[in-house]
């Protein structure tokens, strides 16, 4: 993250800090009103001390932004940080406050370098921002949240999701990659026809905020290259989160749900994408289960075949006289020899053109999931979404079940060397995680 994030010179942030140390000086005890959800609270909040903190602290000559520890006593409710900070010190940007003390403070790292500014009405404050150093070998300290392409302000994180996404990694639970996003992405490609993205974002734009409209051909290109046969749709009803075959995008300041490939079984990867700003990292973070998740040794040595058209896995529409908008399925199948006979019902029709098999094992399943509602396995059809439930009438299958019906590698070997080869090379059209 470091790498892409901008830095700025270390006069601008010594400004904020001199304005913050004035405010202080002329009030450092407020009686704030605040509203939230179950009414209106008052309470009165006292600054006692306030340390700097990070690099700035540690007399870097740049600076990603101006860390702020923060003592503070309250008495009545306490609004959150962000509105009490407001109220004692504006709106500085690139400014970040944790309540507490270097030791033990919001952030949950201990800040070793801390360097104490303001203690009370009256004190030095002047003396002791002149007593930090600017020290050209000094820098941003490494963090274990390092391991995570965006910042925590570009997140919408409780508690501690933030920490515990670095657990999920480290344990191999999630794995992930970071594309970043640069000025040319952004810029709408010109063609004479609007293709179906294009067209669907059309509709949805006028609902969308502005920021979120500017990642529109940011997130069309993407898609075209990792769900090349998906298609949009919106994602909870949410004007910001999407659903593109097996990937569900969220824009703006997304949440980090660790919980995500819980209730989404159809998903393979969580691709969270912050609104650009002058900071940055401006990019996806593309988010999948990784090689220790249950849902990937599960599907260990699984496999099925299917059919498809030009390289397109080959789908089926259910249609309904009460169906508004129809479900789509796939069927999946245990053998070269059932998906042959399959494709010869089709070649013996006429305007056919002969399918081709194609053949998906281990997390590469998960891809062919994506695409449809339902999927039908050895008879049995399961729904994956709410459209193929309400059309099968049944509930969701979970990814257990599904993944108990499918055939198992280890008790049926390649049938033929196309099979191993089809094998090693991983078809372009369910190859996604590459």
């Amino acid at each position: 993250m470091s790498a892409s994030e901008k830095r700025y010179p270390r006069e601008s942030f010594t400004k904020k800090l001199i304005r913050m140390c004035q405010r202080l000086d002329e009030c450092s005890v407020r009686i704030i009103t605040h509203k939230d959800i179950y009414g209106e609270f008052t309470g009165e909040i006292t600054i006692t001390s306030m340390w700097v903190v990070g690099s700035y602290a540690r007399g870097a000559i740049t600076c990603g932004d101006l860390d702020m520890v923060i003592g503070v006593q309250t008495k009545g409710a306490l609004p959150s940080t962000r509105v009490w900070a407001r109220s004692f010190f504006g709106a500085p940007s690139l400014v970040r406050y944790y309540p507490g003390d270097p030791t033990e403070n919001a952030s949950g790292v201990p800040f070793s370098e801390a360097v104490l500014i303001w203690s009370g009405i009256g004190c030095d404050w002047k003396a002791a921002m002149a007593s930090i150093k600017p020290d050209p070998n000094a820098g941003r300290a490494s963090r274990e949240t390092d391991a995570i392409p965006l910042r925590d302000e570009q997140l919408r994180t409780y508690n501690d999701e933030y920490h515990a996404a670095v657990d999920m990694q480290r344990d191999g639970l999630w794995e992930w990659e970071f594309v970043e996003i640069r000025k040319q992405v952004l810029i709408p490609t010109p063609s004479e026809a609007a293709a179906e993205d294009e067209k669907y974002f059309a509709r949805c734009a006028p609902l969308m905020g502005r920021k979120s409209r500017e990642l529109i051909p940011a997130i069309i290109k993407l898609m075209r290259e990792r769900e090349p046969f998906g298609s949009w749709s919106s994602a909870n009803s949410h004007r910001s989160e999407f659903r593109c075959g097996g990937s569900h995008l969220h824009l703006g300041r997304p949440a980090l749900p660790i919980r995500f490939f819980d209730y989404t079984p159809w998903a393979h990867q969580l691709i969270l994408v912050p609104h650009i700003s002058a900071r940055g990292p401006n990019g996806a973070w593309i988010i999948r289960r990784g090689p220790e998740h249950p849902d990937r040794k599960a599907l260990e040595g699984k496999h099925a075949y299917y059919l498809m058209t030009s390289g397109q896995p080959d789908t089926i529409t259910y249609f309904g006289p009460s169906i508004y908008w129809p479900p789509t399925g796939i069927e999946l199948l245990g053998s070269r020899d059932e998906a042959q006979e399959l494709a010869a019902e089709f070649t013996d029709e006429d305007d056919f053109e002969a399918p081709e098999i194609g053949r998906a094992e281990g997390m590469d399943l998960l891809s062919l999931f994506g695409l449809v509602d339902i999927v039908e396995v050895s008879g049995e059809q399961l729904a994956l979404t709410y459209p193929g439930s309400s059309y099968l009438e049944t509930d969701i299958a979970t990814l257990d079940e599904l993944i108990a019906l499918l055939p198992s590698s280890c008790t049926q070997p390649f049938e033929d060397e196309e099979d191993v080869n089809r094998e090693t090379k991983k078809s372009a059209n369910v190859g996604l995680d590459a």
